[in-house]
């Protein structure tokens, strides 16, 4: 019935400056249900109705349409026959894959890889490696020339020092001789040590002199070989450029002109192929517009009433979430009717029907088990909520212990802990 009166709330005729868009009930359709009934579903045609314009409108459409089908017909029996023929490409410009034997990958015999010889690696025998002649003459000559100018003069101090020794009574092997001989021999060793320094300062003199002028020479012999090495290294270099350059003006010539006849080839290709594909590219256009097009009535889209069935399965789920809700509140007050009805805060609390008075049931839980409100004997004074010891004996008797005055009492939390089990499983069966 939902599906019924849905599907004959949403036939709404629409009538419109376009065209008019009607449905009319043509018949039924009989469906099973899943329950095994079976039902007579009405059956609508609906029927759109253009005006003059539009309709003619959609006559012109379907007429291009069908010229254009027409056209590409034709288009593929004649024009496209030519795709049948095999791909004649003779005539474009051959593929130029090498580059002859001008081209060459090394500089030719103009370019040298020696320097010639020009180039020297010697100096020749005029660079000296050893310079000098013999300077000992010299160094005789000096020291002997020193010696000759000091030696009068010591002869004739010492002539004097042993003239006062005498006359002194200075002997022989006494200690002032002795002391006089001492000084007279360092007088002539400090000659003969003055005499040496100074032929050793003119030996240094002529070594260098000597030195200076060979390395003159030397130097002089290097810079004219290092000039003329240069000029050999940049002619052999001005002629190995002119190789190398020549060389590649002629490849650089080859290489365009290769590239010059491929691409004159692909050129041709291009256009070959651009041309056999013309007729099956016009062909492609024309049926790509061929297609038949509906005039625009111009209708609002049809308002469509959605009618809900009855949500069985989401009123059970509500009514289990509310039972389950209620449990949770119970067990969780449970657990604090415990610890009220303990007094001390023992793990027991005194429950037996025996030690109560005023009793009076709130609730029974699905398992029977009932909730009870109370007041006990011996304070009545104030109501408590709980359970009797005696029920709580028949679904968990390990919630239940008995006091050493022999009265009953419950475990609040064992028992309500096992409640709270037995009502969920209740929920979900």
């Amino acid at each position: 019935m939902t599906a019924e009166t849905q599907q004959l709330m949403n036939m709404t005729d629409q009538y419109t400056p376009y065209g008019n868009v009607v449905y009319n009930q043509t018949g039924t359709t009989q469906v099973t249900s899943p329950d095994g009934k079976t039902y007579n579903v009405p059956r609508f045609t609906q029927t759109t109705t253009l005006n003059n314009q539009q309709q003619q409108t959609l006559d012109q459409q379907q007429q291009a349409a069908t010229n254009i089908a027409s056209t590409a017909n034709s288009l593929s029996s004649s024009g496209l026959s030519g795709l049948t023929k095999p791909v004649d490409t003779s005539g474009a410009p051959a593929l130029q894959t090498s580059l002859g034997s001008n081209y060459s990958s090394s500089p030719g015999s103009n370019y040298s890889t020696s320097v010639g010889n020009g180039y020297t690696t010697g100096l020749g025998s005029g660079y000296q490696t050893s310079f000098g002649g013999d300077v000992s003459q010299a160094y005789d000559n000096a020291k002997n020339a020193v010696m000759n100018q000091l030696t009068p003069t010591l002869d004739r101090n010492s002539e004097a020092t042993r003239a006062q020794e005498l006359a002194s009574g200075v002997r022989a092997g006494s200690a002032a001789y002795s002391a006089n001989e001492q000084s007279i021999g360092d007088n002539y060793t400090r000659a003969a040590n003055q005499a040496t320094e100074t032929a050793q300062s003119v030996q240094n003199q002529l070594f260098n002199q000597q030195q200076s002028q060979a390395e003159f020479g030397n130097s002089a012999m290097l810079n004219q070989a290092q000039f003329g090495n240069e000029a050999a290294l940049n002619q052999f270099n001005a002629q190995n450029n002119a190789a190398l350059t020549g060389q590649q003006f002629t490849n650089s010539a080859l290489l365009s002109g290769a590239q010059f006849n491929n691409d004159a080839r692909n050129q041709y290709l291009s256009q070959y192929y651009q041309q056999r594909d013309q007729p099956l590219n016009e062909l492609s256009a024309l049926l790509s517009q061929s297609q038949v097009n509906n005039a625009n009535t111009a209708t609002s889209a049809t308002p469509q009433t959605q009618v809900g069935g009855v949500d069985y399965e989401g009123q059970v789920q509500n009514n289990y979430n509310q039972q389950l809700s209620q449990s949770n509140q119970l067990t969780s007050g449970l657990f604090s009717l415990g610890n009220s009805a303990m007094g001390l805060g023992g793990k027991f609390a005194g429950s037996d029907i025996r030690i109560k008075k005023d009793i009076r049931i709130l609730m029974r839980f699905p398992n029977g088990l009932g909730l009870y409100a109370f007041r006990y004997k011996a304070k009545p004074e104030g109501q408590h909520i709980g359970f009797m010891a005696q029920e709580v004996m028949q679904h968990y008797p390990e919630a239940v212990a008995t006091h050493p005055e022999g009265y009953l009492m419950v475990d609040y939390a064992r028992a309500a802990s096992r409640l709270l089990e037995d009502i969920k499983g209740h929920c979900n069966g």
